[in-house]
């Protein structure tokens, strides 16, 4: 075998390290082709492929010719056209199936298939240039080389493939390397002896020869650049879109309120303008999430956060040490071609401040600044379920005597200032860890811990203090108080109990004339006798059908049309007469009669609107006990089955005690909206008022409480909390529903602030027989004079 090696005397490797730097260049471009191509699908796919296929084939056949040139002195004078065409033919058309099955082996496979198919390409092109001479060059060749440089090159090829698919980045270029000696190494083993040295040049020409030959590599070098300048021309417009693209990206990601970050594991890799802005610090470094987020300290944490699918709240540390409250939304995305986590970071500052501020708003009097009726009871209550205290508790009621008389005789603004120093007396006269708020028009209460020894005495102390002349000079009606107070026993927990217990002590106090002071005692409890015979009449009244149902009006102001009623429960009793509701719920209440007395009026509003000609909604009141006492779903599905009434034209009022009561509650309202039921906040503003019920469950509508609604146009701090909640009810994209409308002036205030829904006197009096058009209409034209 040795004799037939190929000999190079005479070579000139000049044009051979031109060849090389061409097929460099080919295979540089072709894996970057290749690349571009595996990352599109369609049509963009299929013409990567081709144009790939045509630069890489070109390239391989120009390389071919070009290193003909350094034996061009022992070459024939001329080359067979067709063989010469067909080769480079061969050469694009082989790469097309070629690059196709390498864009579909998976990553990381060891599939020779690509291999094979380049050797295949190669070699056939290359010895089918061989044999477009015009003497016998290819039988020149022993058999032994072809099959060598065919497996040489396949080594190569193979070697190629590998290291593109297990490289990333730039790495891959290292398989353009292996391909070029492949493709190197199955051209010179593949030669003839004759084309290399000078021995067998005979007598032809030499000018003729290479000119024969530079023709075929000017034409073959002509197209590689050609198509070479096309690569770098789209490479040139597809820099410029990503830049451009992401460029775009960036402002738009800039330009969003919220903080977004891009991690991969637990390493922050890019981040916006708000996020840095919101950690305090520039992307000057590397951080990982733990450096602003604890909680978020391994992979799993974030992956769990994703598969949730809902934000989660938490702390977030900023550069300074700061910790303040988001809130963050995790979701899988791609990000420059790779899969990424894509984290939204919300700041709830400002969220917190507007919530505290409402709920202190909601717990707090206006006027006085010390707490109301709800503070002081859920206060009340944490303190007496306190078991490390070792005194009892005291709750004392003050009550500012003939205060109606000072209102009417010196003004409603003396009788405010009355309050006010009332309420700032009483903040210097009791202890410092006292719970004091004002819970009625002129009532103060205040709740601490006191040796049994120094009730009485504190009680008379703060009756006598407060027995003061009316501020600015006035001491025409020289203000006085009475006090009654009551003390916790050991087994009472329910700060409305205790605070019951006093009242019935100020009572007491009042009868028995100004300016005293009265403890609790059962022997003049005459009212727990009343509440236990209100208890027994309430069943028989359920038996005797003494109860029945006022509906009052609910008006749209957009076009001021009915849009609804609202059940309101009355009770007709044989000889108290009408009993004013606020005197019988809470006692049916407590004494386990709401169940069935809420599902009768459930039944009873469903059949009456079933039977309505105008086809509008009824809502009805829904106490916080139903939910626990009675199966309250099925309860509402059983009435709108019954009375054959769509699901949507009930909806159902709740107050804010219902979330108060757990989990469980929740779970029920979830039922009934999947029953189609509406759900409805009432008297909001008058409880906690948290804006995390808001968040948290989607309502239909919200009511204001009519508390506000009265004092609006008087009051600038319940003007306030309208307003408030009216933004925040157009926020949420959620109706108001304003009750309590007594005069024109309240309800063109609320048109004004685009209040959604109205009710009250003004619109429409509860009345048995629903009423076919709001009273507003009757009224407009003295409303207008």
């Amino acid at each position: 075998m040795s004799e037939n090696l190929p000999e190079f005397t005479g070579y000139n490797f000049t044009f051979a390290f031109g060849a090389l730097i061409l097929c460099t260049l080919t295979m540089l471009i072709a894996v970057r082709m290749i690349c571009r191509a595996a990352m599109v699908k369609g049509r963009s796919h299929q013409k990567r492929l081709l144009f790939s296929a045509c630069i890489a084939g070109n390239g391989v056949w120009a390389t071919h010719f070009v290193a003909m040139l350094g034996c061009a002195n022992s070459m024939a004078t001329t080359y067979n056209v067709p063989l010469t065409i067909l080769s480079m033919f061969v050469a694009m058309g082989l790469f097309v199936p070629t690059w196709w099955s390498e864009c579909r082996t998976p990553n990381r496979s060891r599939s020779p298939r690509t291999a094979l198919l380049m050797t295949i390409t190669v070699g056939s092109m290359h010895y089918i240039g061989i044999a477009a001479r015009g003497d016998t060059g290819l039988e020149a060749i022993p058999p032994v080389w072809i099959i060598l440089s065919l497996t040489v090159g396949f080594a190569f090829f193979y070697a190629g493939t590998l290291l593109l698919r297990q490289q990333r980045g730039r790495k891959r270029s290292l398989a353009a390397i292996a391909w070029v000696l492949g493709i190197c190494s199955l051209h010179f083993m593949g030669m003839p002896d004759a084309y290399l040295s000078h021995e067998t040049m005979g007598d032809m020409p030499q000018h003729i020869a290479s000119l024969s030959l530079a023709e075929t590599v000017g034409a073959g070098a002509s197209t590689f650049f050609a198509l070479a300048c096309i690569f770098l021309l789209l490479e040139y417009q597809s820099a410029r879109r990503k830049i451009e693209d992401s460029t775009r990206a960036r402002s738009f990601a800039d330009a969003a309120l919220e903080g977004l970050v891009v991690t991969t594991g637990s390493v922050v890799l890019d981040a916006n303008s708000a996020f840095w802005n919101l950690a305090g610090t520039r992307s000057n470094a590397t951080y990982h999430l733990k450096n602003f987020f604890p909680v978020l300290a391994t992979e799993e944490i974030v992956q769990k956060l994703i598969k949730k699918e809902t934000p989660r709240e938490i702390q977030m540390i900023r550069h300074d040490g700061e910790r303040i409250p988001v809130e963050v939304y995790a979701r899988e995305s791609s990000w420059r071609g790779k899969p990424r986590t894509i984290l939204a970071i919300i700041d709830l500052r400002a969220r917190k401040e507007t919530e505290a501020t409402i709920k202190e708003l909601a717990i707090t009097d206006m006027l006085t600044g010390i707490g109301n009726r709800s503070f002081f009871v859920a206060s009340l209550t944490d303190l007496l379920q306190d078991k490390t205290r070792n005194n009892p508790v005291v709750v004392f009621l003050v009550d500012i005597d003939r205060f109606k008389n000072i209102n009417e005789t010196c003004g409603h603004a003396m009788g405010d200032k009355v309050l006010s120093h009332i309420a700032k007396r009483l903040q210097l006269l009791v202890p410092q860890d006292a719970i004091m708020a004002r819970i009625a028009g002129d009532e103060f209460a205040v709740a601490c811990v006191l040796s049994p020894d120094d009730v009485t005495d504190f009680a008379s102390y703060l009756a006598l203090e407060l027995k003061i002349p009316l501020p600015d000079g006035h001491d025409e009606l020289p203000v006085s108080v009475s006090v009654g107070f009551a003390v916790s026993d050991d087994d009472m927990q329910d700060g409305g109990q205790l605070l019951h217990c006093s009242g019935i002590a100020l009572l007491a106090a009042k009868q028995s004339g100004r300016g005293n002071v009265r403890e609790y005692d059962r022997s003049f409890d005459s009212s727990i006798q009343n509440r236990i015979r209100l208890e027994r009449e309430i069943q028989l009244g359920l038996e005797r059908n003494e109860f029945f149902l006022e509906y009052q009006p609910i008006m749209s102001t957009l076009d001021r049309r009915l849009v609804g009623y609202e059940a309101l429960l009355r009770w007709q009793h044989p000889e108290r007469g009408r009993v004013p509701p606020d005197q019988f719920i809470g006692i049916a209440e407590d004494c386990g009669l709401i169940a069935q007395l809420g599902a009768w009026v459930v039944r009873k509003a469903c059949r009456d609107a079933a039977g309505w000609e105008n086809g509008l909604n009824v809502s009805v009141n829904v106490s916080p006990i139903q939910f626990t006492t009675s199966d309250l779903p099925n309860v509402i599905k059983a009435a709108l089955d019954d009375a054959g009434l769509e699901a949507k034209r009930l909806s159902i009022e709740i107050t804010e005690n219902t979330f108060l009561q757990g989990k469980q509650n929740i779970e029920v309202l979830k039922a009934l909206r999947t029953l189609g039921v509406g759900i409805v906040m009432d008297d909001f503003g008058t409880g906690y008022s948290s804006l995390s019920y808001l968040r948290d469950f989607q309502f239909d509508k919200v009511k204001i409480d009519r508390s506000f609604i009265w004092d609006m146009l008087n009051q600038p701090h319940s003007a306030a909390i309208v307003d408030a909640i009216l933004s925040l009810g157009h926020g949420l994209g959620v109706d108001i529903v304003a009750e309590g409308i007594e005069t024109a002036e309240q309800l063109a205030y609320l048109e004004e602030r685009s209040c959604s829904l109205v009710q009250g006197y003004f619109i429409g009096r509860p009345s048995q027989t629903i009423a076919e058009r709001p009273r507003t209409e009757v009224l407009e034209s003295s409303v207008a004079a």
